[in-house]
């Protein structure tokens, strides 16, 4: 339970953002001592990128004049450092620019909604303040007490887990895990290696897998446990066949308060690469891991590799009570590849992850997959088994405005790893209505919260229309309909094993939805 203090805390850190507007000096930069850290997303952060009009409410002034975008430089470093993960996006159609679209500023809120949630989920575990961490500094998404991976959850046989359990690693790994228990253990199964839908293996220029990993907060957990959702079995049960999943939305406290809001559901998915020079290790968030290699022979235990893994991909969805199809978030470190246009300007940095600047596109045709096949040989441990290495670059450029927010949020996490990692862009249901529609009085038999009757178009009408992220979505990046990647219209199509009721009508429509997520799916 927090206690008055941080509640002062917080509506003290909103005043300090309003008395650094419009001009105010650069102020001595006080840096706060590690705190006992508090439970994630409380309280809320109620910030947005446009000044607030009375704190702590988060509504921006009504009178257009007085409209003020939210500095983010040495004035306001602190306050945006240390105000912690937004429960709900707070956004207007409004802005000081006359020129902007109502489409533009609700973009550009987004953005700023990203920028704090990914400062937020990545700052230490320990309630330092980012601009604290070291390159290894364990974050708050890494701290099992705030998220759990994947597979820590969809256990073997659909067993059940508690949140505080402590799930032992694969046996090849268990030696060395019980020596360190801080180690991040991976377990390379196909989705760990292979891209969404199978479509190839990424890998790096040093001849190394690109490793993925999603992790989930307690709520999705919560929800998953209450309705036994971890097993195939009690999903495909009875019991599960009139379920409309539904996981909990984040939400702002009430307007005037900083205390009651909850976060609601957040998945979090990541994509590392492995880093063998020392100089390397300095430019990325880093892990110390163990990786279970996939098992060929059932008699022989694969090899664990103990790992330095630098974080390359940053992917978060987080359902919110007025974006019920959830919002992307999607992030990527500066030297991954490059885009389209740089290439063709050749405007290039001298190296990347993903990309051979001295390659031409004859030898090293672009954004090919990889030959097969793609698993890993367990003999080769994480190396590629032939030369080939990814030559890929970014199709969709970054839009003048998030380039220009990247400037911002980078200059204040200068001196940091975390100044080497880029927004790509935010995804989001830009139909308003349609984003917090719940089912109608017309369906007593439904949860009137719900959101699972949002048909024809589940996805709410996203802006950007299509988002991918070089390393979490390779080989889909474009804007093809139904091929490019847009994080909503895929996950739109995503469904649990649940099966209709025994006594449903033949010729009635079954609804089996899993409200834009596939983990449902990984149930064993």
């Amino acid at each position: 339970m927090r206690n008055n203090s941080s509640a002062t805390v917080a509506v003290l850190g909103l005043v300090g953002v309003l008395s650094s507007f419009p001009s105010s000096p650069v102020q001595a930069q006080v840096t706060p001592s590690a705190q006992p850290p508090k439970p994630l997303g409380q309280p809320c952060n109620l910030l947005s990128d446009l000044v607030p009009a009375n704190p702590p409410s988060p509504k921006p002034p009504t009178d257009p004049s007085k409209l003020t975008l939210t500095r983010v430089d040495a004035t306001t470093k602190n306050t945006i450092l240390n105000s912690g993960l937004p429960c709900q996006e707070n956004v207007s159609p409004q802005g000081p620019d006359k020129a902007k679209t109502p489409l533009e500023n609700l973009q550009r809120g987004f953005d700023f909604y990203s920028w704090l949630t990914f400062i937020a989920l990545n700052s230490p575990a320990d309630g330092r303040p980012i601009d604290q961490a070291t390159p290894n500094t364990k974050t708050k998404w890494e701290d099992k007490a705030n998220f759990k991976q994947l597979l820590d959850v969809m256990l073997p046989g659909g067993a059940a887990s508690e949140w505080t359990d402590k799930i032992p690693p694969p046996p090849g790994c268990k030696s060395q895990f019980d020596a360190n228990p801080d180690l991040m253990v991976i377990d390379m199964i196909e989705e760990t290696f292979n891209q969404p839908f199978k479509t190839g293996a990424l890998i790096d220029q040093q001849g190394n897998y690109a490793l993925f990993d999603i992790l989930m907060n307690r709520q999705m957990f919560d929800y998953i446990k209450k309705h036994k959702l971890y097993s195939k079995r009690e999903q495909l049960s009875a019991a599960n066949s009139n379920l409309k999943i539904d996981f909990p939305a984040g939400a702002n406290p009430p307007d005037g308060q900083v205390e009651g809001g909850d976060p609601g559901g957040i998945i979090i998915k990541v994509s590392w690469k492995i880093l063998d020079s020392d100089q390397e290790k300095r430019k990325f968030h880093t892990v110390d891991a163990l990786v279970s290699l996939p098992r060929h022979d059932p008699a022989t235990e694969p090899p664990c590799l103990r790992k330095t893994l630098g974080l390359i991909g940053f992917h978060v969805m987080h359902k919110t009570k007025s974006r019920l199809p959830w919002i992307w978030t999607s992030f990527e470190h500066v030297d991954n590849v490059p885009e389209e246009q740089e290439v063709k300007s050749r405007k290039l940095k001298p190296s990347y992850s993903f990309y051979n600047p001295r390659c031409n596109t004859t030898t090293c045709p672009v954004n090919q997959t990889p030959p097969r096949p793609w698993d890993p040989t367990p003999s080769l441990g994480l190396k590629f088994h032939s030369p080939f290495k990814s030559q890929i670059v970014r199709t969709t450029s970054l839009t003048d405005d998030t380039k220009k927010m990247n400037k911002q949020f980078q200059g204040i996490l200068k001196g940091t790893v975390w100044e080497n990692y880029m927004l790509l862009s935010t995804q989001w249901p830009s139909d308003f209505n349609c984003a917090r529609k719940v089912a109608s009085d017309a369906k007593p038999e439904l949860d009137p919260n719900t959101d699972a009757e949002k048909e024809p178009d589940m996805n709410c009408a996203p802006a950007p229309t299509f988002l991918a992220n070089s390393t979490l979505e390779t080989y889909s990046q474009g804007s093809v309909p139904l091929a490019s990647s847009s994080c909503m219209a895929c996950h739109g199509n995503a469904t649990s094993y649940q099966l209709p009721p025994p006594d449903a009508n033949p010729n009635a429509k079954f609804f089996n939805q899993s409200d834009f997520t596939f983990i449902l799916e990984k149930a064993r």
